[in-house]
């Protein structure tokens, strides 16, 4: 059992970097396809955000799909498509075509969350699922350094389509990965009861204030991963690669967070914490951090950015191992697929506004020092909503 679970936890980290090399390397591509383009930064954020209208749309869906059809098999099709709309958005001509492609990448991505996550959770034995949930999700982080890192190195000696289209076969390989380890999870067997499980999962109203709670992270982490290459650029750290190598730092200090935050969850429970104690505590030291990162950009600093970058990846990241651990006390396990789609699916309204909202404030203000200010104010609501997490046992009876 133990090798099993563990084997589970590696091949979902080898597909979420896969999957966050295309996500963030787009905006270590960003600079050339703006110059390219000839796009204001309000519409390279739009850009960035298109991704997350598709991702947030298929959340809920795919984990219904898969709770009734079996979640491997519905997350092995979306890395398919993620491959197929990567080359595409490669190919693409024109600004318009990039939003289609980038929406058809989002909507492939979409699968893997609902799925892979509720996978974990059944999979993974009740005292390590804190540790089982961060350890697992730790392929965000390196997919965060390696795009970054790549897309700012390569881009210096390719055109950024060659890029992308480079970037399409890491989800082909986690896809025959999945396909060949990764056990099958049995489907529901009552297709009629499936609208009525939906309706009570919508109904546990907890859910949704997890959800408002990580709309806050999530709106700020996407900040960092849209924005940080540009961040270096602007304290005057000059050449692309340079700025993408330097903004990879946030995903090594991801995993990091995710790996020590799942593992102090495990410990505060244990000693009988509550995993939104944790979740508030990270969500403030987030708050802190960002504005540590608007000092530094005001000042143009950028060893001060880097330092600042470092800790607000880390704290942002800690969240998640929490967040998935209570989110599987709230749900029963039939129903997880659709739980965590919902859960996301709130999520990620931060990860469409952020990127955007900074944009427009960098065009307004003329540096990105007054973003990460407003993205100070998103995280301390955060944590307020974090404190206010009702107990997962009532919540959790009404949908067993």
């Amino acid at each position: 059992m133990a090798s099993s679970y563990v084997v589970v936890w590696a091949l979902f980290v080898f597909a979420w970097a896969a999957n966050f090399v295309i996500r963030v390397g787009f905006s270590a591509l960003l600079p050339p396809i703006i110059r390219d383009l000839e796009l204001s930064y309000t519409q390279a954020g739009a850009l960035a955000s298109a991704f997350f209208w598709a991702y947030l749309a298929l959340q809920i869906p795919s984990g219904l799909l898969g709770d009734r059809f079996g979640r491997r098999r519905v997350l092995m099709l979306g890395l398919v498509g993620v491959a197929a709309a990567t080359a595409l958005t490669g190919l693409a001509g024109s600004f318009g075509a990039l939003i289609v492609a980038r929406l058809a990448t989002g909507a492939g991505q979409g699968s893997l969350f609902s799925n892979d996550r509720a996978i974990i959770a059944a999979v993974t034995p009740r005292e390590k699922i804190g540790l089982g949930q961060g350890v697992s999700f730790t392929g965000p982080g390196l997919g965060i350094t390696l795009g970054l890192m790549l897309g700012g190195i390569l881009a210096d000696a390719l055109s950024w389509r060659t890029v992308l289209v480079l970037f399409a076969l890491g989800p082909l390989a986690a896809a025959l990965a999945i396909g060949r380890w990764v056990p099958r999870t049995p489907a529901s067997s009552d297709a009629a009861a499936l609208w009525p499980r939906l309706r009570a999962v919508l109904a546990t109203g907890p859910v949704w204030v997890l959800g408002a709670a990580g709309a806050c992270g999530i709106y700020v982490q996407f900040v960092l991963a849209t924005w940080a290459p540009m961040f270096f650029i602007e304290t005057g750290v000059p050449g692309l690669a340079q700025a993408g190598t330097l903004a990879s730092i946030q995903g090594l200090a991801a995993v990091a967070g995710l790996v020590t935050g799942g593992w102090a969850d495990d410990r505060l429970r244990r000693r009988g914490g509550r995993h939104r104690t944790l979740i508030a505590a990270n969500l403030t030291a987030l708050a802190l951090s960002m504005g540590a990162m608007a000092l530094a950009l005001a000042r143009g600093s950028a060893p001060g950015l880097g330092v600042a970058l470092a800790l607000a990846a880390f704290f942002v990241w800690a969240i998640w191992g929490s967040a998935y651990a209570l989110l599987g006390e709230l749900i029963a396990v039939a129903d997880l697929g659709a739980a965590f789609g919902l859960f996301n699916s709130i999520c990620f309204v931060g990860a469409i506004v952020g990127p955007a909202v900074t944009g427009w404030v960098r065009d307004l203000t003329g540096s990105f020092a007054a973003g990460c200010a407003v993205a100070v104010l998103v995280a301390l609501a955060g944590a307020a909503i974090a404190t206010a997490i009702p107990s997962p046992a009532h919540a959790r009876d009404a949908v067993s």
